[in-house]
């Protein structure tokens, strides 16, 4: 279940996206804290395809483009403001991913001084047969939709008709309603948008989930933070219990393994009073959050951290330099046993007081016994054998004194100025210029002229400081976008962030243009008309000859209007 070396325990993310047999995408609602424009194209691709994507389907702009215009109607993406990653190779394409996107800025909370943080990982999914028949997949991850590399836990249930168990599928229904309430009327397509978690919500209603598992049976329990009224509140739950009179104050056996975490969380756990006889406790953490422990909150556990040859990973030669693919943990699991009754708790929740108390996150409890699963199994497990063999990849590790990284505090202070530029009220608007060129004016609501922030049109190289007013001239139709890039600089630390700036102007032919962009030719619009209409369509074209004489495949520049027209 847990086993890092063993096959049957890996799994692809695009695998457990992909529908069932005889099923097509019908739509799907996503959530991740920080989001990576390539890897939800990556993702597309594999929805829009219906099929495991791979470096070809990646390098063909054909299929990426096909893939795209089939699901860009039918998902819906949210991500934390501020936290869209600039991809490694700007692309024409991520312009039909803008539709998709909505980005969530939470306020600020007052008693901490700080905005709480959009952290949910899941997917919700419908897929549909020929017949009109729906089946319905919830995924629950620690992984957000990019490309690192670190260990993490992924979960996924179906619907089933096997069972009745409707009430357990409220908490997600209630989920996506509060998605639909960050949905802003200035959002690209928001009316859309909202649609899809509408018809969600609806027909959700009426499923029940199965976990289908001898381990768990039905026994589980999804937990959302932090969407309000129907939020679950974790202070109650029996894991986090400081209540000396209350039977789930003790413990057997607890595991956690967090790569972020608060020290008095751990503290209330390390209470020597919790433990019963014989009491393992195991922290599983970054070597970088050993600074924030302290040995008086950590005295009744064990802590470990990967290997530094697990963490360096393979070698990597990137274009620029040489450098290392590196890797860490990220998963977020609990594990609680008092005698035979033991709870697996996991999804994106740190053992952080920000994380419990104020952030949006989604969360699974399992309930099973001892005889299934327990602390030792699941450390032998993800041990791959004993502690101190030679196959584990994790080693036994101490409490370290506070050590300030000025790199790091410079890059948190970066971070921090995007989130606040991510709250402000902005917006754009596109005037067409003589010829093909255009002009964007962006205007940001009481915000200063700040030195060390630049703003740039998505996929163009101008950039102009940070102002109340900005105005970029000479723009392609191409480099017209809700995207716009944001750079943040701090002595030797650069930050690169993609911000959305509600836009107004859009020509309507930008779409159209980034078809033609990527079918150019003859023999790239024969291979997009074999992915849209099928291998069959074309082959009767070719019979008949219109292939060859229709003057419109000489006319490459018309290939979006003629197909429009076609479809």
């Amino acid at each position: 279940m847990f086993k890092p070396n063993g096959n049957q325990d890996r799994r692809n993310y695009s695998n457990l996206l992909m529908p069932p047999t005889g099923y097509v995408l019908e739509k799907a609602i996503g959530t991740t804290y920080s989001l990576d424009l390539e890897a939800l194209t990556a993702v597309s691709i594999c929805l829009g395809l219906s099929g495991d994507i791979d470096s070809k389907a990646m390098q063909n702009p054909i299929s990426m483009l096909n893939a795209l215009q089939k699901v860009s109607d039918k998902i819906v993406i949210f991500c934390e403001a501020g936290q869209i990653k600039m991809p490694s190779k700007l692309n024409a394409l991520s312009i039909l991913l803008e539709k998709m996107v909505v980005s969530v800025a939470l306020p600020k909370d007052k008693k901490i001084g700080r905005y709480p943080a959009f952290h949910p990982k899941t997917w919700t999914l419908c897929y549909v047969n020929e017949d009109g028949d729906r089946k319905y997949r919830f995924i629950l991850m620690s992984r957000n939709l990019t490309f690192d590399r670190s260990w993490d836990i992924s979960f996924a249930m179906d619907s089933s008709d096997k069972v009745r168990q409707k009430r357990k599928t409220k908490p997600i229904i209630d989920f996506l309603d509060y998605l639909k309430g960050t949905i802003h009327n200035t959002n690209m397509n928001a009316g859309k948008k909202r649609n899809i978690i509408s018809s969600f919500t609806t027909e959700l209603s009426s499923v029940s989930f199965s976990l289908d598992s001898k381990e768990f049976g039905e026994e589980f329990q999804i937990m959302p933070l932090g969407i309000g009224p129907y939020s679950y509140d974790m202070n109650d739950d029996a894991l986090f219990c400081e209540d000396r009179n209350s039977a789930d104050y003790t413990f057997h056996e607890l595991v956690i393994m967090s790569p972020f975490l608060t020290g008095s969380v751990i503290e209330n756990f390390n209470k020597s009073d919790r433990g019963l006889t014989d009491c393992r406790r195991t922290l599983i953490t970054r070597r970088s959050e050993l600074s924030k422990l302290k040995d008086n909150q950590t005295d009744n556990f064990n802590i470990f951290a990967l290997k530094d040859e697990i963490i360096d990973g393979e070698d990597y030669i990137s274009d620029q330099n040489e450098d290392k693919l590196k890797q860490d943990i990220h998963a977020k699991i609990y594990l609680r046993r008092k005698y035979s009754d033991v709870y697996l708790y996991f999804g994106s929740m740190n053992a952080s007081y920000a994380a419990i108390n104020k952030n949006v996150e989604m969360m699974i409890k399992l309930s099973t016994k001892n005889r299934y699963l327990n602390g030792k199994s699941f450390l032998n497990e993800i041990f791959c054998g004993t502690e101190d063999g030679a196959n584990n990849p994790f080693e036994r590790v101490s409490v370290i004194e506070d050590i300030q990284n000025e790199a790091t505090n410079s890059k948190d202070i970066l971070e921090q100025k995007i989130k606040d530029l991510c709250r402000v009220k902005r917006r754009a608007v596109i005037t067409k210029e003589t010829g093909e060129k255009y002009s964007v004016q962006i205007e940001f609501a009481e915000v200063e002229q700040e030195e060390s922030i630049f703003i740039s049109p998505f996929n163009s190289k101008q950039k102009k400081t940070l102002s109340n007013y900005i105005q970029f001239e000479d723009l392609d139709l191409l480099q017209l976008s809700e995207f716009y890039e944001v750079i943040a600089s701090m002595g030797d630390v650069s930050i690169h962030r993609i911000i959305m700036i509600p836009t107004t102007g859009f020509p309507e032919n930008r779409e159209n243009a980034v078809v033609n962009s990527v079918v150019k030719d003859r023999a790239s619009f024969v291979e997009y008309i074999a992915f849209v209409l099928g291998d069959d369509y074309l082959i009767s074209l070719m019979e008949n000859k219109q292939l060859g004489e229709s003057s419109f495949f000489k006319q490459a520049s018309d290939v979006s209007q003629h197909f429009m027209k076609r479809c």
